[in-house]
């Protein structure tokens, strides 16, 4: 990936999309609470109109006072797939037909291009499913069209071309079940290792899985701080 440029806010709307997974987050939340949107909309120059979002956790409440600054992160439809990343206002809320949450145009976007499909480190315990039972794995990393996985000799049996699907659940937005055949298998190594490559199913599940590994990144990569 290349280094974190800045542009103003006429290049920020080349890079929005229409129905653009959004993460935000409160700038001031210690926590760092992620909620998940979609961008409906926006007047230029003026507003942006997001999915309001909700949620049992108190936190969400504050998403909707005017004034509360929060930070929104997607990834682009760009030709290079643009990471994006910005602070803007709470302009307030539209209650009807639909509840919308108005924010300001930023005065400026942060972003990098991923130019390739790159692999994220995930190290994450997985469910993983055959045609006969279900076992245990670690995900060791993770792409858009496949992944490597660490398996147990006493969970399976790893053989190339057998067909596995993953158990995805992954906090609140992201679950189901990504489907992919071993293209290989290193047995020597202990835990044995496989890689794993998916089919062309799913494919909106899995490229929001890896939005989302990518946005949680930033705890360890300050590059997509605004």
């Amino acid at each position: 990936m290349q280094s974190l440029k800045t542009e103003g806010s006429d290049s920020f709307y080349r890079l929005l999309a229409v129905g653009a997974r959004l993460n935000i987050e409160l700038s001031d939340d210690p926590r760092k609470t992620q909620v998940v949107s979609r961008l409906v909309g926006y007047r230029k120059e003026q507003f942006l109109l997001i999915d309001c979002p909700s949620g049992q956790d108190p936190v969400i409440e504050r998403f909707q006072i005017p004034n509360n600054e929060v930070i929104i992160r997607a990834v682009t439809d760009s030709e290079f797939r643009d990471v994006i990343a910005f602070r803007c206002l709470v302009m307030g809320v539209i209650q009807k037909p639909i509840r919308l949450l108005i924010v300001s145009i930023p005065d400026n976007v942060a972003h990098r291009q991923i130019r390739q499909q790159p692999r994220i480190d995930t190290n994450m315990s997985v469910r993983i499913q055959d045609s006969d039972s279900t076992f245990n794995a670690t995900m060791t990393d993770y792409s858009v069209t496949g992944c490597c996985l660490e398996v147990p000799a006493n969970e399976h049996l790893l053989f190339e071309d057998e067909t596995l699907q993953i158990v995805l659940e992954y906090g609140d937005s992201i679950s189901g079940k990504i489907t992919g055949s071993v293209v290989a298998v290193n047995n020597e190594k202990d835990p044995p290792t496989a890689g794993l490559q998916f089919d062309d199913s799913e494919s909106t599940l899995r490229k929001e899985f890896f939005y989302q590994l990518l946005f949680d990144m930033r705890k360890n990569d300050k590059s997509l701080e605004v």
